[in-house]
């Protein structure tokens, strides 16, 4: 069974970063996020923490410091993240998020061309 992990907006930065690569100590983490974000060691240890609370994440030590590493899948946080989205903002209706990116003038030529290919490929499967 898939777990809901609810990550939030500054969790999933620090995922990313595990994501890219791990494991990490919480100084690398905010090495990689400070440009971005100007976040303490304290904060990042904050989310690292919530992480471990939740999960998402797992912790090894090495050399007397903590790595971390994501437990949590990319595809499954993303899959996860698109559910709770499109049953939020669109009342769980798929034609309605496509019917709001159509409608917004923000679909570009090959965003459509893909999107053609992907429902192709889901009609063939079928």
């Amino acid at each position: 069974m898939e777990k809901n992990w609810r990550i939030s907006d500054s969790e999933w930065l620090v995922l990313r970063c595990l994501w890219k690569r791990s494991p990490l100590e919480i100084k690398e983490i905010q090495g990689m996020l400070q440009a971005e974000t100007g976040w303490t060691g304290n904060m990042v240890r904050s989310l690292v923490v919530r992480l471990l609370d939740k999960g998402a994440i797992g912790a090894e030590t090495q050399d007397r410091y903590f790595r971390y590493y994501p437990i949590a899948a990319e595809e499954e946080c993303i899959r996860q993240e698109t559910r709770s989205f499109v049953d939020r903002v669109f009342e769980g209706s798929v034609s309605k998020l496509f019917a709001a990116f159509a409608g917004s003038g923000k679909l570009s030529e090959k965003d459509r061309r893909e999107i053609e290919a992907m429902l192709k490929k889901m009609d063939e499967e079928e």
